[in-house]
């Protein structure tokens, strides 16, 4: 009797000493909305308008060519595109990476800086919506990973009233002027960018089985910022740096919402008393202490 019971609390013990790993979860973000998504290619004159109800949804997508769950994440991006107003942006890693050459460094910064809770790993994947919500890895929250996406997708954005413009006419090779003009009645302010994307990128030595790579964000230059409620506007010279192969660059007009930081002061350290119980054992000697006992009691039980 004494020994099924050792053994049935050996396995209890084992048991509570495996790491559980996490379930998936999103994310809410707390540093400004994302949107825009007005584009055109880079080597034509452009004229676009919208609403701001009217705008799609923003997709960004923290991937790598060597990741090979990034390929599901892509899939359920572009599956959603197809059903709903969005636009996606593939973000490559670039920090302290040797096998993508695909992405950007200051891209790759921004992004992090947006989703600094993910620190400081930044393992692709990454979803993030519409600069509000973000999902990491491959395991889906709902039904699956294109439910999620849809769901966040859709949710409000409060941008309230108001329209977007985006002119933009090639003056060079890799020049270019943009002109833009957003309407507004939030009192939100917006820094205003330009992103370079790459349509499709040829790159068949990645790992993750694909060849061709789409929407590759290449360059994000500021162009203007956003400080009053109502009609704000603004031009730029612009130039950037060639794709990666061929000739198909869009120019996306982006916004995105400043958010005054939130500065935490951290707490000094309290000094540690000479008799205090270590406490930063791991877990695990708890079941390992307690199974040398039953360990010596099973001995003599048996004696």
């Amino acid at each position: 009797m004494t020994r099924l019971l050792v053994v049935a609390i050996l396995a209890t013990l084992m048991v509570s000493a495996v790491p559980f790993s996490h379930a998936a979860e999103i994310k809410e973000l707390e540093t400004g909305i994302l949107f825009g998504g007005l584009h055109g290619m880079a080597n034509e004159t452009i004229a676009e308008n919208s609403t701001l109800d009217d705008l799609p949804a923003i997709a960004e997508d923290y991937t790598a060519t060597w990741c090979g769950n990034c390929v599901e994440v892509g899939n359920a991006l572009e599956t959603v595109a197809e059903n709903v107003s969005m636009e996606i942006y593939a973000v490559h890693r670039n920090i302290y990476e040797t096998q993508d050459p695909l992405g950007n460094e200051n891209v790759d910064q921004r992004f992090r800086d947006r989703y600094g809770f993910y620190a400081p790993q930044f393992k692709p994947p990454v979803a993030g919506i519409n600069g509000k919500y973000a999902l990491q890895g491959s395991n889906p929250v709902g039904d699956s990973l294109e439910s999620d996406f849809a769901e966040l997708a859709t949710q409000p954005r409060n941008l309230g009233d108001g329209f977007v413009t985006l002119a933009w006419t090639p003056t060079g090779e890799n020049s270019g002027t943009v002109a833009w003009s957003i309407d507004q009645s939030t009192t939100a302010e917006y820094s205003v960018s330009v992103w370079m994307v790459e349509k499709v990128a040829y790159f068949p030595d990645g790992t993750n089985n694909q060849i061709y790579y789409h929407h590759i964000v290449r360059e994000i230059i500021d162009v203007g910022t956003v400080t009053d409620t109502g009609l704000s506007s603004g031009t730029a010279q612009v130039t950037y740096a060639d794709a990666y192969d061929d000739d198909d660059l869009e120019v996306h007009l982006m916004f995105h919402e400043y958010i005054e930081p939130v500065v935490v002061e951290e707490e000094e350290p309290q000094a540690r008393l000479p008799d205090e119980e270590d406490t930063a054992l791991p877990f695990i000697s708890m079941p390992l202490t307690v199974l040398a006992l039953l360990v010596v009691a099973l001995r003599r039980d048996s004696q």
